[in-house]
């Protein structure tokens, strides 16, 4: 038995919002703001529902048919597809505010967006299940594989590594390239055996990664070089990597600090240290991921940084002037943000990769006595309901 409802928002997680004739607000996939859908419930609890559009009777805002046949397939690797470029923007831009007042109770300034140059074609890396040696995505809410040749936001060269079954008996695989330097690297898991991947590409294995083996390769950013290991974390993009960057430099703009001490906590693999720390005379970088911290003792070899292998929340903090920290998904928390008011900070930048916990963050850094100045939205993952926001802090 279907239901029909109205869609009047989008959800922290790209969901469609509704409300049944009950009373109970219901979270649909694949919506639109303003569509009118008959659903069939398929998760039904006390005060909500989940349910899966049976029929579009009205089209909402920015509707369109997605233009990846994979999404007609089950592919939940882009739940935004159905949205214009534009739409999928606002809903952003709506989704951060809602959730910095609701969840933060901050006043929110005008909220600046940064977009990359297309919205296709963009990513150089991807995390991919296997099936009998074919790269495959995972149906939306499921761990069904669903196998591919091709997908619409990835970079050409990893499109090269993805059209064949040449992933052997892996069962996962973290396909990564660098279109500066051509270079491409496949993690397979749990094991590298029977593949049929070109020399050229560096191939590794989570098995190689736990007897201590390791091997990387080099990515160009901002105009220069990085080591990034098989096990490290990077930006999905080059080009989104700049665009971070420069936002953050832009909340950083009014202040000049090229004698005082940054901390570039969650630092990764140097990224913001060796970038932005040209503005410092001194840097401190916190990162917990030993291969994380291997790499950037290469990158920011001879510069003034001192590296330190820790959490953040167990790292001793020392006196700082600027603080920059791009915490996981799940944020800063309660402990992150007292290592952050430990240093003494007078500006503080914190990169967000989720709008839940930016709102939570923000509560707890306006509770500790800082003020939001600046909100930008860097759009890394067009065709995604996920976010990324450069938000800049002041104390006082």
């Amino acid at each position: 038995m279907s239901s029909r409802v109205s869609i009047h928002d989008l959800a922290v997680g790209g969901d469609g919002v509704g409300r049944l004739a009950d009373g109970r607000v219901v979270f649909v996939p694949g919506a639109a703001v303003d569509d009118v859908l008959d659903i069939e419930l398929v998760e039904e609890k006390k005060r909500f529902a989940r349910g899966r559009i049976v029929d579009i009777v009205v089209e909402g805002r920015g509707r369109r048919r997605p233009p990846c046949p994979q999404v007609a397939l089950g592919c939940g690797g882009c739940d935004w597809q159905h949205l214009t470029e534009d739409e999928q923007v606002a809903r952003k831009v709506a989704t951060v505010q809602g959730s910095l007042e609701r969840l933060g109770g901050v006043v929110v300034p005008e909220i600046q967006v940064r977009r990359l140059p297309q919205p296709f074609g963009y990513r150089t890396q991807l995390r991919m299940g296997v099936e009998a040696g074919q790269a495959a995505f995972r149906a939306r809410g499921t761990n069904d594989l669903i196998p591919t040749t091709e997908c619409l936001v990835a970079h050409p060269l990893l499109n090269a590594m993805i059209g064949e079954p040449a992933l052997g008996r892996a069962r996962e695989a973290v396909l990564r390239v660098a279109p500066p330097t051509g270079e491409r690297l496949a993690l397979l898991e749990p094991t590298s055996r029977g593949h049929a991947l070109p020399d050229a590409v560096i191939v590794f294995s989570t098995d190689e990664i736990e007897s201590g083996e390791m091997t990387f390769y080099v990515d160009i950013v901002a105009g220069r070089s990085w080591q990034i290991s098989a096990g490290s974390f990077f930006q999905s993009s080059g080009e989104g990597a700049e665009l971070l960057i420069d936002s953050i430099n832009d909340a950083l703009g009014h202040l000049d600090h090229e004698t005082g001490h940054l901390v570039d906590l969650y630092g990764g693999v140097g990224l913001f240290s060796g970038t932005i720390g040209d503005r410092f005379e001194t840097v401190t970088m916190v990162e917990e991921s030993l291969s994380a911290v291997e790499d950037a003792a290469v990158n920011l070899d001879g510069e003034r940084c001192t590296i330190f292998h820790s959490s953040v929340e167990k790292w001793d903090a020392v006196p700082a002037d600027v603080v920059i920290c791009d915490p996981p998904r799940t944020g800063l928390k309660r402990k992150g943000v007292d290592k952050i008011v430990a240093t003494g900070a007078d500006s503080v930048v914190l990169v967000s990769c989720d709008a839940g916990s930016l709102g939570r963050d923000a509560g707890l850094l306006d509770g500790a006595g800082l003020t939001l100045n600046s909100i930008t939205l860097v759009d890394l993952f067009p065709q995604t309901s996920h976010v990324e926001v450069v938000t800049g802090w002041s104390r006082g």
